[in-house]
């Protein structure tokens, strides 16, 4: 590992930023690199343009070229006190898109099938709780709160702690899970039972339960943390509950639910209802 690596690694570090975030700025910085082939402490902005101009050509998301730009601003303003390099360099704007959500009924099939006891309970998990797929690879057995009725998700996105719900059908699967797999430590332990279940493992078993239930929609982990929020709201849950049990800063972030809902769509009338065409 070259210093300049590490000197990277270590501000990161000292800023608090998780091991997830730290590996993807590590990447990216890695990749505009070995696309230039130096020292990224050498490269240009125009440099920097041109390789986001390539990423573009490619069909990257704005998510992956915006990762990029926070990967650079943070090496060149905090590592190696350069900010006038990043000063040329503009994010793209954001891509407005309306994720895919299941309806109650195509959860209920994705769920029943998945046949492995471990496998469904993870994904009901997921669901029952609104949780990123980090947040509940990493949920530990003294996080189910049984006797509150809640789940504690430590150290989520932000660095920040918060409590969900605990569903009252879950606790009963989650039960019936511990007596099967007497998981230690990790409720959903990996292979190595001392770690925690890979996100990669997790991200196989939806895909596999969306074949297997014959779900044509295209759809990742997060479209059941999408679809819980839509269907916390269709059942009436204020907007400042579901706020706070997905975790979001900003209530315009949960605001996006309001117009996934079927309720709000089924009370609007299109004009074309009230001209005079038979």
């Amino acid at each position: 590992m070259s210093t300049l690596r590490k000197r990277f690694i270590r501000d990161l570090k000292i800023q608090n930023y998780s091991d997830h975030t730290i590996s993807n700025y590590v990447c990216s910085i890695s990749l505009i690199s070995r696309y230039h082939d130096c020292c990224p402490s050498h490269l240009s902005a125009e440099q920097i343009k041109d390789y986001i101009s390539h990423l573009r050509d490619l069909g990257r998301s704005w998510s992956t070229i915006n990762l990029l730009i926070s990967a650079l601003n943070t090496f060149y303003m905090g590592t190696l006190g350069q900010p006038q390099k990043m000063r040329p360099i503009s994010r793209p704007k954001k891509q407005s898109r309306i994720p895919n959500i299941f309806s109650p009924e195509e959860v209920t099939r994705l769920l029943k099938a998945v046949h492995n006891l471990k496998h469904r309970t993870f994904l009901m998990t997921m669901y029952a709780g609104g949780l990123r797929i980090s947040e509940a690879c990493n949920l530990k057995i003294t996080d189910i709160d049984s006797g509150r009725m809640r789940i504690i998700i430590r150290n989520a996105k932000g660095h920040k702690d918060r409590e969900v719900l605990l569903s009252k059908k879950l606790l009963k699967h989650l039960r019936v899970y511990f007596q099967k797999y007497r998981p230690d430590g990790y409720l959903f332990p990996g292979r190595d039972k001392s770690r925690p279940y890979s996100r990669t493992s997790a991200r196989l078993i939806f895909a596999g339960a969306l074949k297997n239930a014959g779900l044509a929609k295209k759809a990742t982990t997060h479209t059941l943390r999408h679809s819980f929020a839509t269907h916390m709201m269709e059942s009436g849950i204020d907007i400042r509950i579901v706020q706070s049990q997905l975790g979001h800063k900003s209530l315009r972030t949960t605001l996006q639910y309001c117009h996934l809902t079927d309720k709000s769509m089924s009370v609007v009338k299109s004009p074309f209802d009230d001209l005079s065409i038979s």
